[in-house]
């Protein structure tokens, strides 16, 4: 699924929360949804960060449902759907990072970045209200920019309860968590100081690859004739991770939260 760090969270509630598969009976789900939306996001500049910001946008709502391809969720392509496994492709976001931030101030801008790349997922447990998965996401990193740089691969393995919808007017449930890892290059692009960007409170720190921390996160959202509510709430802990020392990293737990009210004005079946 799509879903980022500080984020990549405000991307993914643009186009929608939870991506759960129709029952094919007279309650089937829309094929296509389409419709607008206000999404209001708080979030911290990074994971670590402790300056946060709050948003207010308003964004297309987008949902898409087939066999190959679901809109929902962001985006997520699937290669293969089996009883217990599932193989898709799919990605996360990061939102860029303003010169106002305390903790880099004088360093370079953070830029937006993007992740995408192979999730392999399987259903530990079919209830007959929910469902408990193994999701195993690989992705590549990297910066929007017009020379982009290569962050290295991430892996974040998670847990993940779900109460899906097999109707419009279901409520939809998620309930995730699971440890991090990064690459080295990824680290540093957020952690690292260089001698040049030194003050007298921000020394010098080289990033390293490997545990990145634990993120835990909830969603959920719910139909009411032509309106939807939705969000989300996201923990992030960077204790006992290989970064927890760099002078970047001003505060070990994180919150995000957001919450989006849409008008869905068409529907396709």
């Amino acid at each position: 699924m799509i879903c980022p760090n500080t984020s990549v969270v405000g991307i993914c509630v643009l186009l929608g929360l939870t991506t759960f598969s129709a029952k094919a009976d007279q309650y089937k789900l829309p094929k296509l949804e389409l419709g607008v939306s206000a999404v209001s996001l708080y979030l911290p500049d990074y994971r670590g960060s402790s300056h946060s910001r709050s948003l207010f946008l308003p964004a297309p709502y987008v949902r898409y449902r087939s066999d190959s391809l679901k809109i929902d969720n962001g985006l997520k392509g699937i290669f293969l759907d089996s009883d217990r496994l599932l193989l898709t492709v799919s990605g996360g976001l990061t939102l860029p990072v303003d010169e106002d931030n305390p903790e880099r101030s004088g360093m370079d801008k953070l830029k937006a970045t993007l992740e995408l790349g192979p999730s392999l997922d399987y259903k530990i447990h079919q209830g007959d209200t929910h469902e408990i998965w193994l999701e195993l996401p690989v992705r590549l990193a990297f910066t929007l920019e017009n020379t982009p740089q290569n962050l290295g691969p991430a892996f974040e393995p998670r847990l993940v309860w779900l109460h899906p919808s097999h109707r419009k007017q279901d409520w939809k449930l998620r309930f995730a968590s699971g440890p991090l890892y990064a690459s080295q290059k990824k680290h540093a692009y957020f952690y690292s100081v260089s001698k040049t960007d030194v003050t007298a409170n921000r020394p010098a720190y080289n990033a390293q690859r490997g545990f990145s921390g634990i993120r835990s996160d909830f969603t959920y959202s719910k139909r009411f004739g032509d309106y939807r509510i939705g969000g989300f709430v996201r923990y992030d802990s960077l204790k006992n991770s290989v970064v927890k020392n760099s002078p970047l990293v001003t505060q070990t737990s994180t919150w995000l939260a957001g919450i989006v009210f849409s008008w869905v004005f068409r529907e396709d079946y």
